[in-house]
């Protein structure tokens, strides 16, 4: 138990690490700032929930389908240019956003735009950033350094909607784009400073398409992974129904949405100090059933309840959210082999982004159609049947925990 502050900490005592943690800080936070704003700059512009939902399934849209070329380029480049590539283009792209919101400039077109452009930096991202971690820490810190990366994620998603609803009510949304684009190019500096080893091999055109191909075959023979991720994958439809839905209701109340969006944050810490102790004998069924409560603040914006029991229920959904992450990559470390784990984890991503834009697009649309409240209260139920209906294929059920593992749930 001795020194257990320094020895969490220890992945910060490596210099390439600790250059890539603090990068990713910066954006994390920047677009923590960000999401409320671009939230709310357009529906302050257009006054539309489906506007709303068409910007953000843009981006998702441009996101997922640079995914797999995103892996490409990540296996050929040094992945730290790979990703101060993407920040100068996201940051770009966020510049150009802010000006147009400060100028009264802005239109529909145009933020569509820019995001898109902004999705496609993010395509590049994912697969590099996952590759990266393992080239600046040591092997023995790995877990560590994952752990770090995942709880000041969180942490910071407790502070950007409360600094971004400020800003918001203070100023304009603009003002907060703008923080966003400045804090990519500030990490773009920090990370040309990693320095790592050039990888001896990189694979032709020919053997990525192979070895994409034996990635497929690893991912399509465990019934339990691809069939949950296509559960998982319709589940997020009605997920994205909150992000649009939500603010979109709250959109002359800015600061009671930042409160909601930063108290889920909270929750979110919370669950994440939950799962470094909660180690079911059944980490598949745990890891479909705790994300249910993310149904809750749902029910309760729909039926009027007030802003702190909204915020209540976001908290919960924080938890179980954070809880419902960390069992489904421990999982996937236990099942899937390491040697092909990044090229299913490329699809596993694929999976969860592919249907997004379908939800944002559609949230809007489907509340004009039936009202805000039947809309929150559809995909609040759809989420409950479609998770509880996991629970019907027997290999989530075979799933066991790996104690030669737990150090990996616990990082």
């Amino acid at each position: 138990m001795g020194l257990p502050v320094r020895a969490r900490l220890g992945a910060l005592h490596e210099r390439d690490f600790r250059l890539l943690f603090t990068a990713t800080t910066i954006t994390t936070l920047g677009d923590a700032v960000a999401g409320i704003a671009l939230t709310f700059a357009v529906l302050n512009m257009t006054h539309s929930a489906t506007d709303l939902g068409i910007v953000i399934a843009v981006r998702q849209v441009a996101t997922a389908s640079l995914l797999l070329l995103g892996g490409v380029i990540s296996d050929r480049l040094p992945r730290n240019l790979v990703l101060v590539g993407a920040s100068l283009v996201q940051g770009a792209a966020q510049t150009a956003t802010a000006v147009l919101v400060l100028t009264g400039s802005a239109t529909l077109a145009g933020i569509v735009a820019l995001q898109a452009l902004y999705g496609a930096g993010s395509g590049f991202v994912i697969p590099a950033e996952v590759g990266l971690v393992p080239q600046t820490v040591s092997g023995d810190r790995l877990q560590q350094a994952n752990a770090l990366q995942g709880l000041t994620r969180n942490v910071v998603f407790i502070l950007g909607p409360a600094l971004g609803g400020i800003l918001i009510v203070a100023g304009s949304p603009g003002i907060a784009l703008a923080i966003d684009a400045a804090s990519f190019f500030v990490c773009a500096v920090v990370l040309q400073r990693i320095r790592i080893r050039p990888r001896e091999e990189a694979s032709s055109a020919t053997g990525f398409f192979h070895e994409l191909r034996e990635g497929w075959r690893e991912f399509s023979s465990r019934t339990w992974l691809w069939s949950t991720v296509v559960v998982f994958g319709i589940g997020n439809v009605f997920f994205m129904f909150w992000g649009v839905l939500g603010p979109a209701t709250l959109r002359h109340h800015p600061a009671s949405w930042a409160t909601i969006s930063a108290v889920f944050g909270a929750g979110a810490v919370v669950g994440g100090l939950v799962a470094l102790r909660y180690r079911p004998s059944r980490p598949l069924v745990a890891c479909v059933v705790v994300p249910i409560p993310f149904t809750l603040p749902l029910v309760a914006l729909a039926l009027g309840a007030p802003i702190w029991v909204v915020a209540s229920a976001s908290f919960v959904s924080g938890v179980g959210l954070a809880v419902h992450l960390a069992l489904w990559f421990t999982v996937f470390q236990q099942e899937v082999p390491e040697a092909a784990q990044s090229r299913v984890s490329s699809y596993d991503a694929l999976g969860s982004f592919v249907l997004n834009p379908i939800g944002t697009a559609m949230a809007g649309p489907v509340a004009l159609a039936i009202g805000t409240e039947s809309a929150l209260l559809f995909a609040a139920g759809a989420i409950v049947v479609l998770n509880l209906g996991m629970l019907l294929i027997p290999s989530v059920w075979a799933i066991r925990r790996h104690e030669v593992t737990t150090t990996i749930a616990a990082a």
